[in-house]
């Protein structure tokens, strides 16, 4: 929490919907695929505005892409480098759509980084996604390497503020029911405590 959405549209002169990816730029985790999504909305006449919020690594075929954008999709994109502190939370609270349509990722915790400013996350059916993203509940799940599914995931995600809304909602409380801190420690506890009842001898017959 904390984060200042109207702060960082204001530095970054912002005025439409934000579109965010917050990982290194790498093809395996989805940012030439998402970087070409989103050029067939803005081809449709969409004025999102793509932020990238993440190193460039190498090997890797974004640099090349992005070197070839036409200048009037280049206007459109914010490449922040990677982030952290007050900036991450302040792109977070301006980001409308979350997408990482990554196929490399075990679990993904910039989705739950996501969902607690209360934004609907965009993954892929790879790696361990799928258990973490709900299709259709709380984000929506596309194949990697489709930029055509990708686009219209994040479409169907900016035309509809309600539906934004409430997958954002879901969201949020999936990470307050399941994945803060304390919730995590909890499961441990019963985990260690389950384990150690275990291994303990029955009363009355321990070792001498």
């Amino acid at each position: 929490h904390g984060g200042d959405g109207s702060r960082f549209r204001a530095q970054h002169a912002i005025d439409g919907p934000v579109v965010t990816f917050m990982a290194a730029l790498t093809d395996d985790k989805g940012a030439v695929d998402l970087l070409q999504a989103m050029q067939r909305l803005w081809q449709r006449g969409s004025n999102a505005v793509l932020v990238l919020a993440g190193p460039s690594v190498l090997p890797s075929s974004f640099e090349k892409r992005f070197d070839d954008l036409a200048e009037a999709d280049r206007v459109r994109i914010r490449r922040l480098g990677a982030v952290g502190g007050q900036l991450k939370q302040d792109v977070l609270a301006s980001t409308d759509v979350f997408a990482m349509p990554s196929r490399v990722d075990s679990f993904g915790i910039v989705y739950l980084e996501a969902w607690a400013y209360g934004v609907p996350v965009i993954g892929c059916r790879a790696g361990g996604v799928p258990d973490v993203i709900d299709d259709g509940q709380d984000g929506l799940l596309v194949p990697f390497g489709d930029p055509g599914a990708l686009a219209r995931a994040v479409e169907s995600l900016l035309v509809d503020r309600e539906r934004r809304r409430e997958m954002g909602q879901r969201g949020r409380n999936k990470v307050e029911s399941h994945f803060t801190w304390d919730r995590i420690y909890e499961g441990l506890r019963r985990i260690y405590e389950g384990l150690v009842e275990a291994a303990s001898p029955p009363q009355g017959k321990g070792r001498h």
